[in-house]
């Protein structure tokens, strides 16, 4: 039986983002609210194998900003299922503080499995940040990010409103936590101007706070009041109201106002609707979203019209309260029912690229409903390759199966798999080939690896005559008479320890028809490159890019599948046979895939295996051509010139900067700040592992900084910044702007 959802809300009762949780989690329908001071406390197990909805923000993360990202990452990594609830985005007011937050917001999107905002506003927010730090991934995850709303409804313990008492002093009003940025100048200076219309003549008006400074704010405090004196008005602050009190101090407000321009959701403005106020608040995206839910809940004004509306509200107080007409939306029931639904997906989604073979996908779809040991719901995507007809899937009885199709246009297997793995949900993707039948614990051995840490895992593809099976009843299971198994790839496993040890050849060793990877991985590598039509290689490539992405590589022996039939070595007893298949498929590769042990040596593609840039604003020609020859001369390397009047003839040289997508297939990147010739890299041409060479770099910095791919991206997937490295100055020579060339290449033979 799946476990209910758990819903962690942090924070002490009278933070915004617990208030929140804990309104809508009645209508989470069986959830278990789970309530904690800050997600930091929580013990590394406490989600382990659950299907979860978190509220978040950065504030109730960890005690310290800087520690937020590993916190997340280590509080949520074992949980079957996350949906992350963001509060308070970052946005440009953040000042200092905005590239910090926006690496760690798009570390929380790209890790969660779903992503729900309070607004359209909100959305783009995100939208900025996950393509400032998460660009290769940004428009998956925003594909999986949801708007729902803060619950707006009528409090009904609201106060009533008042008899109107035109001799009475006048309030000018603002609610919650007084911090910088807030508007609460701008409201201070709009009441006193607004005092002095003549319709309010001999009325006293004031500017008050319905609430206390936030930590390390209380200068505000005084700032505020002697803002007011000066200004010829008063302003006043509350300090904490009790939930009790809180109502007729709503009713009591002659004018409600929220004065920030830079809201992303509120509470505050929910706060006052729920009294049944009207507030005046200052036009913005957010602002403007609301009222056009809402038609008639606010009074939305520039910021150079709010003094007049401050003084147009005090004149007609009637205006501050709500018509009985107003709908108020959505509820809390509305609200919390939608994040059920969202946060109540799969766990595992199982994509099966397919083509027209129904006896065998019955076969495996019965396999895969008799899995054992996973932690959270399954659901399987079968990804139709252009068959002439489309799957029947009505025999999986309760499974959970969809079916995604594209027309057929070749074997093209990987834009299948990618078909499937965007429609799927689950947080752990598991591909398995239609031809290729699990085990009954192959689901939860793959699951429990690709949450364990980030890893692309493939499992153990055993080989036998599954037809046979089905022949004699097909009900033993696993199949009795096994095939052979390729013993290379046995030996690559016991060579790297189940690719614990794995380098820059172990790609060779992942097989898609048995691969998994979390959502977030998947999204960081890109999936597989649809280019790629006709049998093999897709696999590679995309454990390559894995590679360099940063993730690790990981052989799971106890997931065992089944593929009907024998390796490709025992498929045909013609050894020309076999030469056509790998040939062709090292062709297709080698364009995309730098590592000579498929591209070989000496070959010129536009994907190189290192990658070097030369700013060259400023350079003379002749240091332009020295410089890119002494990197030519390293093995595999493309330059990219910048700043330069004239680049070389030669077709592995290009003005500009580099495309992302050369930059995420290439092992190194080189930056020649400087003009200097590179006499040595840090690892020989044509290397076979260059991701080890990080030790021979320094900290710097010289006139030339190297990126190693893997260690970037390793540093991007914890949310960090990479640290810059350089090559040591002894492997540098300075190049003179009157230099010779021929000169040099006599000295440089």
């Amino acid at each position: 039986m799946t476990a209910p959802l758990l819903h962690v809300v942090p924070g002490p009762d009278v933070h915004g983002v617990a208030r929140h949780g804990v309104l809508v989690h009645p209508h989470l329908d069986d959830a278990e609210l789970l309530r904690v001071e800050r997600l930091d406390e929580l013990d590394p197990d406490a989600l382990a194998g659950r299907t979860v909805a978190v509220q978040v923000t950065d504030r109730l993360l960890a005690d310290d900003p800087g520690a937020a990202v590993e916190v997340w990452l280590r509080v949520t990594r074992a949980a079957a299922r996350v949906t992350a609830v963001l509060h308070d985005l970052p946005q440009a007011s953040d000042g200092r503080w905005r590239e910090a937050r926006t690496r760690l917001y798009a570390t929380l999107a790209a890790t969660s499995d779903d992503v729900v905002v309070a607004s359209r506003h909100e959305l783009l927010l995100l939208t900025v940040a996950l393509r400032a730090a998460r660009p290769g991934a940004a428009e998956a995850v925003l594909a999986r990010t949801h708007v729902i709303a803060l619950p707006v409804e009528r409090d009904p313990g609201a106060a009533p409103r008042p008899p109107e008492d035109p001799s009475a002093p006048a309030t000018v009003v603002t609610l919650g936590h007084i911090y910088p940025g807030k508007g609460l100048e701008e409201t201070v200076d709009a009441t006193a101007a607004a005092s002095r219309d003549p319709r309010l003549a001999g009325r006293s008006v004031a500017a008050s706070n319905l609430g206390r400074a936030s930590a390390g704010h209380d200068d505000l405090v005084d700032e505020l009041a002697r803002r007011a004196t000066a200004a010829g008005t008063t302003w006043t602050t509350s300090g904490w109201v009790d939930d009790a009190d809180l109502p007729a101090a709503l009713a009591a407000a002659t004018v409600p106002v929220a004065a920030h321009q830079h809201l992303s959701a509120s509470g505050s403005i929910a706060t006052w609707l729920g009294a049944g106020r009207r507030p005046v608040v200052l036009r913005s995206r957010y602002s403007a979203e609301l009222a056009e839910r809402m038609p008639g809940a606010l009074t939305l004004v520039r910021p150079d019209e709010l003094a007049a509306a401050v003084a147009d509200a005090l004149a007609d107080p009637s205006s501050t309260w709500l018509d009985d007409s107003v709908r108020l939306s959505p509820s809390a029931a509305e609200a919390g029912t939608r994040l059920g639904e969202v946060a109540r997906g799969p766990a595992v989604s199982v994509v099966v690229p397919w083509y027209r073979d129904q006896e065998l996908l019955d076969l495996l779809l019965r396999r895969v409903a008799a899995q054992t040991g996973v932690a959270g719901g399954v659901e399987v995507v079968v990804a139709d390759d252009g068959s002439p007809e489309p799957p029947d899937v009505r025999g999986a009885g309760p499974l959970p199966v969809r079916v995604v199709r594209q027309e057929d246009r070749g074997f093209r297997a990987g834009a299948a798999r990618n078909l499937g793995a965007r429609a799927a949900r689950g947080r752990v993707l598991v591909f398995l080939d239609g031809d290729t039948v699990p085990d009954d614990g192959y689901l939860a051995a793959m699951q429990q690896a690709c949450l364990a840490e980030p890893v692309l895992a493939v499992g153990r593809r055993r080989h036998a005559d599954l037809r046979e099976l089905l022949r004699d009843g097909g009900t033993t299971w696993p199949p009795p008479v096994p095939l052979p198994e390729p013993e290379w790839l046995a030996q690559g496993y016991a060579e790297t320890s189940d690719l614990r040890a794995a380098d820059d050849t172990s790609f060779r060793f992942v097989i898609s028809a048995v691969a998994a990877a979390s959502r977030s991985v998947w999204e960081a590598t890109g999936g597989f490159d649809e280019s790629l039509v006709g049998y093999g290689g897709e696999d590679w490539d995309l454990a390559w890019r894995a590679w360099l992405a940063g993730v690790g590589l990981r052989h799971v022996p106890g997931a065992v599948a089944w593929h009907d039939g024998a390796d490709l070595d025992g498929r045909s007893d013609d050894p020309a046979v076999l030469a056509e298949v790998k040939n062709a498929e090292t062709a297709r590769l080698a364009p995309l895939l730098p590592h000579p042990l498929v591209r070989g040596r000496g070959w010129t593609h536009e994907q190189p295996d290192v990658v070097a840039v030369l700013h060259a604003r400023g350079w003379s020609s002749a240091q332009v051509a020295v410089v890119t020859e002494s990197l030519l001369r390293h093995g595999d390397v493309g330059l990219w010139v910048v700043g330069a009047a004239d680049v070389p003839a030669d077709p592995r040289v290009r003005a500009g900067r580099p495309p992302l997508r050369v930059l995420g297939r290439a092992r190194a990147l080189v930056e020649v700040l400087e003009p200097v010739s590179v006499d040595r890299l840090t690892w020989e041409a044509w290397a076979a592992d260059v991701s080890g060479s990080g030790d021979a770099l320094t900290s710097g910095p010289t006139a030339v900084q190297v990126t190693l791919t893997r260690s970037a991206g390793a540093a991007r997937l914890a949310g960090r910044l990479p640290e810059p490295a350089f090559l040591p100055p002894d492997d540098l020579e300075p190049v003179a702007v009157d230099v010779v060339v021929e000169r040099w290449r006599q000295g440089h033979p």
